[in-house]
């Protein structure tokens, strides 16, 4: 088991559209049902349009163009989304990734749950590296998100597999492909779309995210 108090939990997906945001969200959950503090990082977006936020928040976007870099300053920008979970909004404009660096180590030193959406790719890998980031790849069970996670795979700490049954491919083919055990497998229900429409993840999920229990 990881610690969560001293840990930034970076979400990776492999392509776009394999649930990257809405695993990471469960995961925000299941820290919740934990009785965790969760702090949610939206290095896309994504996280707001879910959650329902106002698009236009300041965010990280303008603490990386600020002079001085400070925990303080990111913590003004984060708002409530739910009891116990707070959000730091992605904000307008282009993200200085040079000095991401310096906000994962602010983080990691607060007793909390760190959740990040990283978006997907190599490109959001260069973002969340660092000791105390822990990079989690999630994918689904099909050929093009398999083709896009070989080419990463051994650049993260773990992989996340959303199981389908209406799939060709299952949990072994994946596993054999990658060569690796998958370190959490999340069965797609159906329900957890609607939850995500009506803005309701972090209430209503607590049984898909139990899968993700491993990360605490």
């Amino acid at each position: 088991m990881y610690s969560g108090a001293s840990m930034i939990y970076a979400y990776v997906g492999a392509k776009g559209g394999v649930g990257n945001t809405v695993t990471a969200l469960l995961a925000a959950n299941s820290a919740k049902r934990a009785g965790r503090d969760v702090v949610l990082v939206d290095l896309t977006g994504d996280f707001g349009v879910v959650l329902g936020t106002a698009p236009d928040l300041p965010g990280i976007a303008e603490w990386t163009a600020a002079e001085e870099l400070s925990l303080g300053a990111a913590s003004a920008l984060a708002v409530d989304v739910a009891p116990g979970v707070s959000l730091l909004p992605r904000g307008s404009g282009d993200i200085d990734h040079a000095r991401l660096g310096t906000l994962w180590s602010l983080l990691a030193g607060k007793p909390r749950v760190n959740i990040v959406d990283a978006g997907r790719g190599p490109e959001a890998l260069e973002q969340v590296a660092g000791q105390r980031v822990r990079r989690l790849l999630t994918m689904t069970c099909c050929y093009q998100a398999l083709h896009r996670a070989r080419q990463v795979v051994a650049e993260v700490d773990d992989v996340i597999v959303l199981t389908d049954t209406q799939r060709a491919l299952g949990l072994a083919d994946i596993e054999a492909a990658l060569g690796r055990h998958a370190d959490a497998v999340v069965a797609v229900d159906r329900s957890i779309s609607r939850w995500a429409d009506a803005g309701l993840l972090l209430d209503r999920c607590a049984k898909s995210a139990r899968s993700l229990d491993v990360f605490l």
